[in-house]
């Protein structure tokens, strides 16, 4: 018995000894990243930093004064319908401006069509931007916040406030996402289970709203 205790124990020991032996090349770079920080001043991209010795993968999220936030940034885009058409997950932090060309040209290629109207963020805003939704044929074109000398191009300020309110409306298809599949925060191991647990909750969500809009059609109405 006695034997068995300490064979138990060693085994333990082992395992934890190599836990730790699998941590020393983080170790190392956690290291290597302090001592060019604050010895030698550089600023050492995010690229290079380790943010979680346990999820390698994760990126740090800034978006303006708001807290800082551990993960990956996912931009999504929906339509009329409320279905998501279109989701990225992106590596590091990059900026909302730059994910808009991307998104235009995918629902192009994966639909077949172009929208007609456009609204996004105020984070999205740029002219290079709009000219490339008036390149791909959209005729209103709405960032939600705008700086500067950029104007939103629309056919009539009903149309533009039309668009302002519809918007806003997104935020209840990100809470629905979070709130219903549990997206506030990624257990699922490793950056290729991350991915898919987005992206299932993605089609799931999308289920949900299918299901919904068909027994919608399907139950008798009222008189």
């Amino acid at each position: 018995m006695v034997g068995e205790i300490i064979a138990g124990a060693d085994l333990g020991v082992l395992s934890i000894v190599a836990e730790l032996k699998g941590l020393l090349p983080k170790m190392e770079k956690v290291y290597d990243i302090s001592y060019r920080h604050e010895l030698f001043g550089e600023s050492v991209p995010n690229s290079e930093k380790i943010f979680s010795i346990y999820e390698e993968h994760t990126d740090i999220i800034v978006k303006g004064a708001r807290k800082v936030a551990f993960g990956h940034k996912v931009n999504l885009t929906t339509g009329k319908s409320n279905l998501i058409l279109d989701c990225e997950i992106t590596d590091g932090n990059p900026k909302d401006s730059t994910l808009y060309e991307g998104v235009l040209e995918r629902v192009r290629n994966d639909y077949g069509i172009r929208p007609r109207d456009m609204v996004t963020d105020g984070g999205y805003a740029s002219l290079r931007n709009q000219e490339k939704a008036k390149e791909y044929g959209i005729v209103n074109i709405v960032f939600n916040k705008i700086v500067g000398s950029l104007k939103n191009v629309v056919t009539s300020v009903q149309m533009e406030t039309r668009l302002k309110k519809w918007r806003s409306g997104m935020e209840a298809v990100i809470s629905n996402l979070k709130r219903g599949f549990h997206l506030f925060r990624c257990e699922w191991k490793g950056r290729d289970h991350f991915d898919a647990k987005v992206l299932w909750s993605v089609i799931a969500y999308n289920i949900r709203v299918m299901t919904g809009f068909m027994l919608g059609k399907l139950m008798p109405q009222p008189q």
